[in-house]
Parts: structure tokens; C-alpha cells; sequence
């Protein structure tokens, strides 16, 4: 597969309005676009092929050397539709493709538009722009978790109250590989054990979803992981990606044993030793879809600045 990226063409998807299904075998083609721009974990490959792929709906396409993302979720029309994501003749590239959403009477916005795109715009006064508070994605501080004299007050207290309750047991931590169905299948196992209402395992039905596909690909879309074992018996788990900038970590999915208090301050103690130790110092925690109770968790742990969504239509 060609990639020209003189003048910023991408040979290998097809040129809007016409659209390519993202697949697989897409990787490296997709990731060759995107490396050169912050990891927004919304446009990142992984996740475009685990949350907004269902019913093998994720599709793209090219125009202006930039990337017209198709975001659909079943029975979700409010958050689903067209996003642009590039920094190359941004104000034509929109006008461009509401044109054709008028011809074809859909509605004329674009979603999820990250905000490095907004901000090379020429002439922002032709369009409004609607936040996306629910699809922000947070970004902390490596020194929120770890060491812990520099955690914050939250995180320090929890992980206190961890290691007071597990202080006769053996505590280890391992990566898992992937490559082994026995170990991919350990995870889903144990993510469906762990899972009950009111806590961090249980965010949405399309969580589930999600989690059973990275599974399944996890190998392919390069997922990596850090696990917390307690007396040898698996007890916490953290699925990452590692982006183009290494300053950065986006951490995907962290499911914990919800019985053990303080548990998940503790997976992300030591996932962000994990994280330091390999030149990172930030995290991106994704958003929290407005699930208040995920919010408030992700607030308590203090984020230093977020990668900021938005919904572009015409101006009034």
C-alpha cells in the first residue's frame, strides 16, 4: 500500500466523499497521518477500530490531506457523524464537506472535532463551536501517582488504605503477552467477574463491547498492559497504548477487583511507575462520556489540562 504524503495526500483511502473501511491491515497507513499530532486518543487507530467499529461501521476517508473521520454508533445519533481531523486548508476542507451534507439533507456539522484542528482555522467566525464536555479526554501528571510522597492528597490516602489491608500478602506486578489466547482470556474472565453496577468496571453497555474487540486484536493494535497480582491471583489490570509522542501514555481500560479498597488508586500508582520508568510524564485517561460518577472519579484525581472536542456547525 503507497502513502504519499507530498503536498499531504494519503493515497492509501479513498478521496471524499467517497470512503475507505477501516481495517486491520489499515495500521500502519493510518498511524503514518496521525503521529504528527497530539495523542487524542479519539483518533488514535485502536480506538477507532474497538469503540466506533460496531457493526464494521468505521470508515475513512481523505480530502485536502486530511483525515474525514466517519464516527457512528448504532441508536446513538447524537454523538454520531463526521469529523475532520488535519491542520492542512482546515476552513475549505469544512466548507467542502457541509456542501455535500446539505446536497444529501443530512445534518450539516461535524463532531468531535479535536481542538488542534480549531485552532488552525483562517476564519473561525464562519463556524460556531459546540464543547463536547463528555468526550474531553484528561490529561495527569505521571507525579499525580507516583512516587507517592507526590501523589495527590486523594490518590495518597487510598493507596495508604490499600497497602494496610493487603501488608501480609504478596504483592507482584507483570505484563502478560498477548500473543496467548490463555492470557487474553484470563483478562475477559476476570473483567466480567469484577463487573457490578456503581463502580468503575461498570461504565457502558458499549464498554463491554469494546473491551471483548481489543481483546480479540490486541496483539495487532499494539495494546500493552500492566497487571497487579495479589498472592499470585490476578487482581488489577491496565491496558495502554503507547502513541508517537512518548511524553505521553493513553491509557485505554483499567479494570479492578472492586472488593479490595483503595485498589485502584494503587493500579495507577504503579502503573505510572510502569509509565515513568519508560520516559512518559503524562497520561491521557480518555473522557468520561459524562457518566458522573466516572467524572467525578477522574476530577478527584486531578487533571492538568484536557484534550478538548468540539461540534463545528455553520455560523447562525
Amino acid at each position: 500500500m503507497d502513502i504519499s504524503l507530498s503536498g499531504r495526500q494519503i493515497s492509501a483511502f479513498k478521496t471524499f466523499p467517497e470512503f475507505s473501511k477501516l481495517t486491520i491491515e489499515d495500521k500502519h497507513a493510518y498511524e503514518v497521518i496521525i503521529n504528527d499530532f497530539p495523542p487524542v486518543a479519539e483518533i488514535s487507530f485502536a480506538s477507532l477500530l474497538t469503540w466506533w467499529n460496531f457493526l464494521d461501521s468505521c470508515s475513512v476517508s481523505q480530502l485536502n490531506g486530511n483525515l474525514i473521520i466517519s464516527y457512528w454508533l448504532p441508536g446513538d445519533e447524537k454523538n454520531s457523524g463526521l469529523s475532520l481531523v488535519g491542520t492542512q486548508n482546515v476552513d475549505d476542507s469544512i466548507c467542502t464537506v457541509f456542501d455535500y451534507l446539505r446536497e444529501q439533507k443530512e445534518p450539516v456539522r461535524f463532531v468531535h472535532v479535536p481542538e488542534f484542528v480549531v485552532g488552525c482555522m483562517k476564519y473561525p467566525e464562519l463556524f460556531t463551536y459546540i464543547s463536547e464536555p463528555d468526550y474531553d479526554e484528561g490529561v495527569y501528571a505521571i507525579s499525580n501517582f507516583y512516587p507517592l510522597k507526590r501523589a495527590t492528597k486523594h490518590v495518597h490516602s487510598k493507596i495508604e488504605k490499600f497497602l494496610s489491608k493487603v501488608e501480609e500478602k504478596q504483592v507482584s506486578v507483570r505484563s502478560l503477552d498477548f500473543r496467548l489466547k490463555a492470557n487474553r482470556d484470563l483478562l475477559l474472565e476476570c473483567s466480567n467477574r469484577w463487573y457490578k453496577k456503581g463502580t468503575i468496571n461498570d461504565i457502558a453497555k458499549i464498554d463491554r463491547e469494546a473491551f471483548k474487540t481489543v481483546m480479540t486484536h490486541a496483539e495487532a493494535l499494539d495494546i500493552e498492559n500492566v497487571c497487579l497480582y495479589i498472592d499470585d491471583e490476578l487482581a488489577g489490570f491496565q491496558l495502554y497504548q503507547t502513541p508517537a509522542d512518548k511524553r505521553y501514555i493513553i491509557a485505554t481500560f483499567i479494570k479492578v477487583d472492586y472488593s479490595i479498597p483503595g485498589l485502584f488508586e494503587y493500579m495507577l500508582h504503579i502503573c505510572a511507575k510502569r509509565f515513568g520508568e519508560q520516559g512518559a510524564t503524562y497520561i491521557n485517561f480518555e473522557q468520561d462520556l459524562g457518566i458522573p460518577r466516572l467524572r467525578a472519579e477522574k476530577l478527584a484525581l486531578g487533571p492538568i489540562n484536557y484534550f478538548r472536542k468540539y461540534t463545528i456547525e455553520p455560523a447562525s
